[in-house]
């Protein structure tokens, strides 16, 4: 068991897949754009924010990392941790990895650059510990954040996976900080 930033792992090879369960009453983040003051020139300024998610929000995430980068996520429901707070559950496959070779942020950004994204430039955004982390790709708005070497794996065949980034959409005409969307994504349809 391990605990993040914003879930509790449980989970294991033997067993052969992870659980996490959200930090009770909390559904994880998302990045938004809003307007802050900037106190150099007392104008709103557009800027990226990290903030709290809503549950469709962290549900969204999960679907865009299934349809888009592979990683089949299933939603086991609703559960109350011990202190009555609800929290979702999220199960993945456990990925076994070469703890001698773990992913990098270099390959992450080889990662992102071959799925078409950009990345965001850093005085776009306000949280500092997502600076250099952060990918858009404008033409399906998808925009991505929290990309750390830890968020991702490298299986025993080289191939790097992502397992936990933070996903939002951003509708045509939303944002006026990065380029327009094309086409907002959609989820793709099933057999």
């Amino acid at each position: 068991m391990g605990v993040g930033g914003e879930h509790v792992i449980f989970g294991s090879e033997a067993l052969g897949k992870v659980i996490k369960h959200t930090l009770p009453g909390f559904y994880g983040r998302i990045m938004d754009e809003t307007k802050l003051l900037d106190p150099r020139t007392f104008q709103n300024k557009p800027r990226l924010m990290m903030r709290a998610a809503l549950p469709s929000e962290y549900l969204r995430r999960w679907a865009v990392m299934d349809d888009v980068f592979g990683m089949t996520t299933h939603y086991l429901g609703k559960v109350t941790g011990s202190d009555r707070e609800p929290q979702m559950a999220v199960e993945q496959p456990f990925i076994p990895e070469d703890e001698n070779l773990p992913a990098t942020l270099e390959d992450a950004a080889e990662f992102f650059t071959a799925h078409g994204f950009e990345r965001v430039a850093d005085e776009h955004i306000i949280n500092p510990e997502v600076h250099g982390v952060t990918w858009y790709r404008q033409r399906d708005g998808i925009l991505v954040t929290d990309a750390h070497a830890r968020n991702f794996r490298r299986d025993l065949d080289g191939v790097i996976i992502p397992v936990d980034l933070v996903i939002a959409l951003v509708p045509p005409g939303a944002s006026v900080l990065l380029p327009e969307t094309a086409r907002l994504w959609e989820p793709a349809e099933e057999d």
